[in-house]
């Protein structure tokens, strides 16, 4: 595949956590624009760390560019415009007194103007069909309204890739649902670390493994979840 037309390329990326835990084992991954890749594996396997290099919040050791732009100083807070981060837990990331504002808050600082502020506020509120919330403050609102805030404050910048830590996680089967035909319209690139492989097969093109830190296997989402033998031993 051209590098051109890569939305993520890792190379023998390596990461520590500062008590000393490998978090990466020198991972390899690459993933295509446009893709739907849902990350997988056991707690513990290294999931969410990767997810969290891909905006720059941790960075390791070894090549890693997300939408052509190496991870570096220089091109972090052009990178954080383009990758929508979403958190497993919503509360650890929504923190504004209202809706709006949480929605807002990434947009004003990109450096919108006001009123091009609001528009982007209501364009991605009406996208995750929260409209009528704007002025709800965030706490009141289920774990799936919470979600669906979090994701609506980063699509409020031009995102290109979309990255979901166990977006199913806490939500009832109606929450579910809703959150899958969210993401199903979304025309950028999604990757999703989770446990949920049923959400997995609904959305996501491509399977990619992790064990101890490492990417294990890379395939068509339909031959890596129908392989049941792989799965078990992976502990899925």
């Amino acid at each position: 595949m051209d590098d051109r037309d890569l939305a993520i390329d890792i190379r023998q990326l390596v990461f520590s956590y500062p008590d000393g835990t490998e978090g990466l084992r020198g991972v390899d991954l690459c993933v295509g624009k446009g893709r739907r890749v849902g990350l997988v594996g056991p707690n513990g396997a290294g999931k969410s760390t990767l997810l969290l290099h891909l905006n720059g919040l941790l960075r390791g050791t070894g090549a890693l560019s997300v939408l052509g732009l190496e991870i570096n100083e220089r091109n972090v807070a052009a990178l954080r415009r383009k990758v929508g981060l979403v958190f497993q837990n919503p509360d650890d990331q929504l923190f504004m007194p209202t809706v709006f504002d949480e929605v807002a808050y990434a947009a004003v600082n990109a450096g919108y103007s006001p009123s091009e502020v609001s528009a982007r506020v209501a364009d991605a509120l009406g996208r995750v069909g929260l409209s009528a919330l704007e002025h709800k403050h965030p706490v009141n609102l289920s774990v799936g309204q919470k979600k669906r805030v979090a994701i609506a404050s980063v699509l409020v910048t031009d995102n290109e890739l979309l990255a979901l830590d166990e977006p199913s996680a806490g939500l009832d089967p109606a929450g579910r649902r809703a959150l899958i035909a969210l993401l199903d319209a979304f025309q950028t690139t999604i990757v999703l670390a989770t446990h949920d492989l049923p959400l997995v097969e609904a959305l996501c093109d491509t399977v990619a493994v992790m064990r101890d830190g490492q990417v294990t296997r890379v395939g068509p989402t339909a031959d890596v979840l129908t392989d049941e033998a792989f799965l078990e031993e992976c502990g899925l």
